[in-house]
C-alpha cells in the first residue's frame, strides 16, 4: 500500500517596516519601498542622499519629505540654530516648504495611497491635499484637484466640513498682518498707479504681492526714492536665477519651472 505524504507550504513572512508607532509591509509599493529605506539611513546617508534629492525637487518631492522627516525628527541640523535654517543653507529652499514635503510624505505614507493615484498632481497641490487624503475619498479629490488651480483647490478643501461641522483640513495660508495708511490724495494717487504697474509687470492680481515686491526692490538698493519702479532693473541686478528662486521662495504654492530654450 502507498500513501502520499502531505505537503506543507510554509509562506514566508512578509518583511516589514516600522513608520512613526506603525508597522507596515513592503509589498513593491513604491510609497512603502521608499519608507523602508528613509527608516533605515543612517545620519550621514540622510543628510547626503537630502542634498542630491534637492538638485530636483520637483521629481523628488515626497522621497525628499521622508528624508527631511528623518534628519528632523534626529536633530540632524548641529551648527545651526533650527532645522528652518539649516535647510535653507544647506538646501536653499525655504523651511516652510520642506514642512510642506515632509507632511505629503507621512500623510501618503501612514495613509497608504497609492503614489501612481498622486504623483501627477505635483507637491504644490498634495501639500494641501494630502492631510485630507483617505483610502476612500481619494479618486474623488484626484479628480477634483486635476481640473483645479492651487487656489481653487485650497478653497474647496476650505468648504469641506466634517459630520459636526467642523473644518477637516489643516490652515495653508500663513498669519495675515493688517496694515492701515492715510494718503492725501496725490499720494494715493501715485500707491495705486505703482501697483497696477507691478502687478502688471509681475502678471498678479494682488496688490499685496505687488507691495511686496516694490518693497523689496526698495530695500535692496535697486529702487531709488526719486525715480519710478522698474522691474526690469530689478531683474538685471539681481540676476535672472536668483530672481526667479526668490520668487519660488516667497510663492511655494505656485509650481515654477524654467528651462532654456532648446535649438
Amino acid at each position: 500500500m502507498s500513501s502520499t505524504a502531505e505537503e506543507t507550504v510554509v509562506e514566508p513572512k512578509a518583511e516589514t517596516t516600522t513608520i512613526g508607532k506603525k508597522k507596515v509591509e513592503k509589498t513593491g509599493n513604491l510609497i512603502l519601498d521608499i519608507a523602508h529605506e528613509v527608516e533605515s539611513l543612517t545620519k550621514t546617508k540622510a543628510l547626503n542622499l537630502a542634498e542630491n534629492l534637492a538638485e530636483n525637487i520637483e521629481v523628488n518631492y515626497f522621497k525628499l519629505g521622508g528624508v527631511l522627516a528623518k534628519i528632523n525628527e534626529n536633530s540632524w541640523f548641529e551648527g545651526f540654530n533650527a532645522f528652518d535654517d539649516f535647510v535653507y543653507e544647506r538646501y536653499g529652499f525655504a523651511g516652510r516648504k520642506a514642512r510642506y514635503l515632509i507632511s505629503i510624505y507621512d500623510n501618503l505614507v501612514t495613509k497608504q495611497i497609492p503614489w501612481d493615484k498622486v504623483s501627477h498632481l505635483g507637491w504644490t497641490k498634495l501639500k494641501d491635499l494630502a492631510p485630507h487624503l483617505t483610502l476612500e475619498n481619494v479618486d474623488e479629490w484626484v479628480a477634483k484637484a486635476e481640473k483645479a488651480t492651487v487656489v481653487e483647490l485650497q478653497a474647496m478643501l476650505k468648504a469641506t466640513k466634517g459630520d459636526e461641522g467642523e473644518e477637516k483640513t489643516q490652515k495653508t495660508t500663513d498669519d495675515v498682518v493688517k496694515m492701515t495708511f492715510k494718503l492725501k490724495p496725490d499720494q494715493a494717487e501715485a500707491v495705486t498707479q505703482a501697483l497696477a504697474k507691478a502687478k502688471a509687470e509681475l502678471q498678479t492680481e494682488y496688490d499685496t504681492v505687488a507691495l511686496e515686491n516694490i518693497c523689496a526692490g526698495y530695500l535692496g538698493g535697486t529702487i531709488a526714492a526719486n525715480k519710478p519702479f522698474s522691474l526690469d532693473e530689478v531683474i538685471e541686478s539681481t540676476g535672472f536665477e536668483p530672481m526667479l528662486k526668490r520668487i519660488a521662495e516667497l510663492f511655494p504654492a505656485y509650481d515654477i519651472t524654467v528651462a532654456p530654450v532648446e535649438g
